[in-house]
């Protein structure tokens, strides 16, 4: 049995749901005192680990967290029979669970992305700094094998200006959505062109205050940063240490 997350009891799911593996099982409830536990058959004629397998582990938590609060599960877990669930993973951490689902209540996550647009940020980096500025002339014309000291300053130069404007203008979008969210979490971005990566954790009643603010910063950075938002979710990366 293929576990993806925890969370009240409950006696019925949404229709067509996706599931993890080859054999489009259904997902079902596994069900102890005050929780269920959200699982389908899995076959193991394969590693579990797909893209797909990945996509279809979201999908689940995400089209319950819509609706009602989830502790996901690791995605890879994996329980032998639906007995197991509950007397493997439910009932010896009944009330831990149950403790964490209260500390989450009516709480979904978010998670704002952004990218620069069109080397906005690359533009701002040259225009702010005067050393920049400075070597980019020194090295205006001159051979690709020529200067190669000066080329290693600027690019250091650029890299921590880069960092900085990330830094900023992640600063920037937390401050600007601080009075409709609860916490957040930063996280690095790998991308060249990305600008921001914040998870935020959001009250159901103020979501669509959430949603908005969001919108009028999009607006403010048209042009400069492309927002993308994404939620509801399941709250990953606000699970309580009970």
């Amino acid at each position: 049995m293929y576990v993806y997350g925890i969370l009240d009891r409950r006696e019925k799911l949404p229709d067509d749901m996706p599931s993890v593996g080859d054999g489009e099982e259904e997902v079902d409830l596994a069900s102890y005192g005050k929780l269920s536990a959200l699982v389908s058959e899995v076959q193991l004629a394969r590693l579990l680990g797909t893209r797909e397998d990945l996509l279809a582990h979201e999908r689940v938590l995400d089209i319950l967290a819509a609706e009602v609060t989830v502790i996901p599960i690791r995605f890879g877990s994996v329980v032998s029979t639906m007995e197991a669930v509950v007397d493997e993973l439910l009932a010896p951490h009944h009330d831990h669970f149950e403790a964490m689902l209260a500390e989450l209540a009516d709480l979904v996550q978010f998670t704002v992305r952004g990218r620069y647009a069109n080397n906005a940020h690359l533009r701002e980096i040259v225009s702010e700094d005067p050393d920049i500025q400075e070597l980019r002339e020194v090295l205006r014309g001159i051979p690709e094998d020529v200067g190669y000291a000066e080329r290693l300053r600027l690019g250091e130069l650029v890299d921590n200006a880069v960092v900085g404007k990330r830094e900023a203008d992640t600063e920037t979008l937390i401050s600007s959505l601080e009075k409709s969210f609860v916490a957040s979490v930063p996280h690095a971005v790998a991308g060249e062109d990305d600008a921001v990566h914040v998870a935020f954790l959001v009250d159901r009643e103020v979501a669509a205050q959430f949603e908005q603010a969001v919108d009028d910063l999009g607006w403010q950075w048209d042009g400069r940063i492309n927002l993308r938002l994404i939620g509801p979710l399941a709250s990953s990366d606000f699970l309580p240490e009970t």
